[in-house]
């Protein structure tokens, strides 16, 4: 009785870890974490997650603020380390939003074209701007 009792503990435990656990705010599914995870057809395609991974990701929060890891410094050549910037992000329209944010080299605009949003992928299209 006592190994079931401790087995099914230990399940409940590991259970209350996994990562269905993510909060999603049912309101706006573009606030909370997205780690990027693959690129198809010019799309950067994000999964959400509960935190910033050691990948290119970002944070983007309910008043307006983000924060974007991303390298830290102009070479892309592995080993890559990535930095935080911290930065702003607005709607232009219903797929649209644009980011301001800093980077290795000073401060960035570009765009960010929504192709589909739920609650565990979003698939976007880098736009740049000229700066």
């Amino acid at each position: 009785m006592k190994k079931y009792i401790s087995a099914l503990s230990l399940l409940v435990i590991m259970s209350g870890c996994s990562k269905d656990n993510i909060p999603i705010d049912p309101d706006n599914l573009l606030i909370g974490f997205w780690s990027y995870s693959d690129f198809q057809d010019n799309t950067e395609v994000y999964s959400r997650n509960n935190e910033l991974i050691d990948d290119h990701c970002y944070n983007f929060r309910g008043d307006g603020t983000l924060t974007e890891r991303k390298n830290s410094g102009w070479c892309g050549t592995p080993p890559i380390t990535y930095a935080d910037y911290s930065g702003t992000w607005t709607v232009l329209n219903d797929t649209l939003i644009q980011v301001d944010v800093g980077y290795w080299g000073g401060t960035i605009r570009y765009r960010l074209d929504i192709e589909s949003l739920d609650s565990r992928s979003l698939k976007t299209i880098y736009v740049p701007e000229d700066n």
